[in-house]
Order: structure tokens, then C-alpha cells, then sequence
């Protein structure tokens, strides 16, 4: 009877796989800033878990033809080139938060020229140049616009110039925002950001997979029916050597076919531009890429059947509400003898985190209900609870679970 495990990228972080957002931007910023031979030393020592990857994997040589495609890559990119500067960003939750921050405050820029030069007709070719009160004088308005070569600055003049790629010209003049053009451009750009992210786990993810130094027991999964992870890499599959259990939620590492999912969650509920937003949602890149988006609709055939969820290095954030409440309402409607989601903690106060998350996108009532009748359960990881879970057989109905 299945015993599902779903894993976010705390699992590879667990194994000290730099994983990270900050690992990510700062190896990359190393990569960006030296024009000498790069090194295993100089480059992983940049980031926090570098005592753990000496501990755990040998070093070994860097692919200097990889390093190329990555300066390449960069170089060219106007989202990496506005992440590399944005030093807020913690996690990748807060990455995509500024995904979204970035289509909307440029839809919304847009609607500014649209309204305020366009609204009473067209304007002469020769006449694109506007003060900073064209946005409000908004800083971080301008600073995103010029990221992206949507205008630019003159300095001297204290004035800015629209870049007349994104408008529409007829007849001598100019008559309007062209909106599809500019989506366009922003999702050419996310798509080319994705080769990015995809080299870079190729080149400093990939290898150590095949450097271990030490036995890291994955024999504890050896009873994990189904693996659905949220993570591009491979980690599960390549540590505790299962094969064919694992499906890529958000797609599969592999700069051949960049199909991996990244972006937004939902369409924000005040934007006037719907159509505009889809290409960012993760929904549409799903469907778009054909990735594993059938998630465990799968199961649903079997609702008489004994289940256990584990959550394991989840999040369990808003950005996947929709996967979160897919597992919940799937348990909750089943008419089983054991049915069980455990969320799997570190600290109390990581506990305290994923409750929260788990109080916001459920409600009070859901979540209460589910931990007073013991289907909802958190487990420290470093307890032996969680590998006597695995080790439940679901087959026998009457089975005393005693770790609850």
C-alpha cells in the first residue's frame, strides 16, 4: 500500500548540496567577477555549506567549457543581471516573489506610458523623451525598466527615453504600448534564465553525485512507494538508487531541453493584464512543458486504500497551495484505516514555520481537526519515528502505529 514521500530542496540541501539561492547567486557572482582559472577551492567556498561538502564529497575538477556557457549566459541576461543586484533575496520562495514583482511593476509601467502619452492620440518619432514623474519619480519602477532595456536613462538631463522596440509605430508616429511585445521579450529572457539555472547544476550539482566520500545510508527509503519531488535534480533517484518512482513536479535538470518550471504561482487578483501573466505562472509552464502535473490524481482510483504523505525539506509555502491542498483534500476524503500526512522538522522552529504555512492555505479548522484525530503528525527527522513510519506495514488494517 503506498507510502508516499514528497521533497522540496531541503532534502538536497540535507546532503549539503548547494542547492541554495544564495549558493546559486554567489557561485555565479564569482563565476561573473574572476577572468582567472577557476578552482573547486575558489569557488564552493563562497557559500555556507562548504565545511559539509568537504566532509562529504572530493573535490574534482570544474568543466571550464560549462563556465564558458555560464559567463556567456549571464552576460547576456537581464533577469540574472537584476537578481545579481537584488540583495534581499533569501530563498527561492522570495526569487519568485521577485519574479512577480518584476512582470507587475513593468505591466504597470506600461499602463503608465499607455495612459499618460497615448490616451489623446499619437506622438511625433522624434519625441520620446519624458521626466522621471512619467512613473512618480518610483525608484524602483525606474531602476526595473532600465534593467530590462525598457528605457533608459539620460543622467545629465535628469530625463529618460523610451525604448522604441516596445512601441507600436503607424504612419510616421507612434500610437501605443505594444504589451504582447514586451511579454514576449520578458519570457524570451525568463526561458534564456533557465539555461542558466540549468547549467549551473550541471556543472556544480551534477558532479558531486559521483564524488561521495561516505556511505549515506539510503537504505531508511527502501519502502517509499511513490517520490514526488519539487526539486530539478535527480538526488533521490542517484543516492538510494530507486528507479522509476520519482516524478519531477517542476521538471528535470537538462539544458537540452529547458523545460524546467519556473515562475509565479497565480495570476495577481488586480492585474488588468491576465493574458500577459500566464507565461510566468508555473500552471501554464507545466502544462506547456508536459511535466508531471498529473501530481497524485493517479491514486484517486484507490480511495479505499491505506496511505501515508510524508513531507520531507517542504516548505509547505503558499507558492504551492495547489499541491498542498490537492494531498490534504485527498486524504481527507479517503475511506481508509490508516491515513496519515507527516511533515517531517529539523528545529521547533522550523516546526512552528510549517505550521503556520499549513494554518494559512488551510484554515484553523482543517488543521485542528486533522492533529486532533492524529492524521496530521510533525516528526523530528533525527527521531526514529519517521523510519518506524516507513517501515509500517499498511496492509494490515488493525496495525498499532504507536509512534502516535
Amino acid at each position: 500500500m503506498p507510502k508516499i514521500l514528497i521533497t522540496g530542496n531541503g532534502f538536497d540541501l540535507s546532503y549539503g548540496l548547494p542547492t541554495a539561492y544564495h549558493d546559486f547567486i554567489n557561485i555565479l557572482n564569482k563565476i561573473e567577477n574572476n577572468n582567472n582559472t577557476v578552482s573547486f577551492e575558489a569557488l564552493y567556498s563562497s557559500i555556507n555549506s562548504y565545511d559539509k561538502i568537504c566532509r562529504t564529497y572530493y573535490d574534482f575538477e570544474i568543466n571550464l567549457e560549462k563556465i564558458e556557457l555560464l559567463k556567456d549566459a549571464i552576460k547576456k541576461n537581464n533577469w540574472y543581471k537584476f537578481f545579481s543586484d537584488e540583495f534581499n533575496i533569501e530563498t527561492w520562495i522570495d526569487f519568485e516573489n521577485k519574479i512577480e514583482f518584476v512582470v507587475k511593476t513593468i505591466f504597470n509601467s506600461m499602463e503608465d506610458i499607455q495612459n499618460k502619452i497615448f490616451s489623446n492620440g499619437s506622438v511625433p518619432t522624434d519625441d520620446l523623451y519624458y521626466g522621471r514623474d512619467l512613473f512618480n519619480n518610483n525608484i524602483e519602477s525606474i531602476q526595473v525598466l532600465t534593467k530590462f532595456n525598457l528605457i533608459s536613462l539620460d543622467e545629465t538631463r535628469d530625463n529618460l527615453n523610451l525604448n522604441k522596440e516596445f512601441i507600436v509605430r503607424k504612419y510616421g508616429y507612434y500610437i501605443k504600448v505594444d504589451i504582447d511585445k514586451v511579454t514576449k521579450y520578458l519570457y524570451s529572457e525568463l526561458y534564456d534564465f533557465k539555461k542558466i539555472f540549468n547549467y549551473y547544476f550541471e556543472t556544480f550539482v551534477f558532479p558531486l553525485y559521483d564524488n561521495l566520500k561516505i556511505e549515506l545510508f539510503p537504505f531508511i527509503y527502501k519502502s517509499v512507494d511513490r517520490h514526488y519531488t519539487f526539486n530539478y535534480t535527480p538526488t533521490f533517484e542517484r543516492f538510494t538508487r530507486a528507479k522509476k518512482i520519482t516524478s519531477y513536479i517542476h521538471g528535470k535538470v537538462n539544458s537540452k531541453t529547458n523545460q524546467i518550471v519556473l515562475g509565479i504561482d497565480e495570476v495577481p487578483s488586480d492585474s488588468k493584464y491576465r493574458k500577459n501573466f500566464l507565461p510566468f505562472t508555473k500552471y501554464f509552464q507545466k502544462l506547456d512543458n508536459k511535466t508531471d502535473y498529473l501530481f497524485i490524481k493517479e491514486f484517486e482510483k484507490e480511495q479505499n486504500s491505506n496511505y501515508m504523505f510524508f513531507f520531507l525539506g517542504h516548505s509547505l509555502d503558499k507558492s504551492d497551495k495547489d499541491y498542498i491542498n490537492e494531498v490534504f483534500d485527498f486524504v481527507n476524503n479517503l475511506n481508509a484505516s490508516i491515513k496519515n500526512i507527516i511533515v517531517l522538522y529539523h528545529t521547533e522552529g522550523a516546526k512552528s514555520q510549517l505550521l503556520l504555512n499549513l494554518l494559512d492555505i488551510r484554515g484553523k479548522e482543517d488543521i485542528q481537526e486533522l492533529m486532533k484525530t492524529k492524521i496530521l503528525k510533525f516528526i523530528p527527522i533525527n527521531s526514529n519515528q519517521f523510519e518506524i513510519l516507513l517501515n509500517t506495514d499498511l496492509t494490515n488494517s488493525s496495525n498499532n502505529i504507536s509512534v502516535f
